[in-house]
């Protein structure tokens, strides 16, 4: 027979403590899919855009309010003929940064994170948050020859 003490817990397990990458739903300041670069030279947050058409076969994005941030990045590589043989794979892009972007400007960004040659890679962060981030949005920043660059992904 289960104690009240139990089945309080079990059910705040079930109903209250639901998390995706450690970050409770109420407590999210950001929590979307991400869209790969369509090279339309849109800037966002003050980034240029990548120079060439990106695709993403998935990925995510969570940031909570007090900055955890995980995103998640699958199939993030080149869909451009014009790079020849280099279509498909990230090229020389070998690591992302992702940046928070509050009413327009980016506010925090993470460290880079090594991209594989498929263009997969798993941020886990944390981001200094600002107390208040109107119109909050996410950018997959490229680092390429060294430097964090145009955006890749985003949120929209």
């Amino acid at each position: 027979m289960l104690t009240r003490a139990v089945l309080s817990a079990m059910t705040a397990l079930l109903f209250g403590s639901l998390t995706l990458g450690g970050v409770h739903a109420a407590d999210e300041l950001v929590k979307a899919n991400l869209t790969a670069c369509p090279s339309d030279k849109t800037v966002l947050g003050g980034v240029n855009a990548c120079g060439k058409i990106w695709k993403l076969a998935s990925g995510d994005a969570v940031i909570a309010k007090d900055g955890t941030t995980h995103v998640d990045l699958k199939g993030l590589v080149l869909n451009d003929a014009s790079v020849g043989q280099f279509n498909g794979s990230p090229d020389g892009v070998d690591a992302v940064a992702v940046a928070l972007v509050c009413g327009g400007t980016v506010v925090a960004q993470s460290d880079p994170v090594l991209l594989s040659k498929e263009g997969n890679a798993v941020v886990n962060a944390k981001l200094a948050v600002p107390q208040t981030c109107a119109s909050p949005m996410v950018l997959v920043r490229e680092r390429y020859e060294g430097k964090i660059g145009g955006w890749l992904a985003a949120t929209k």
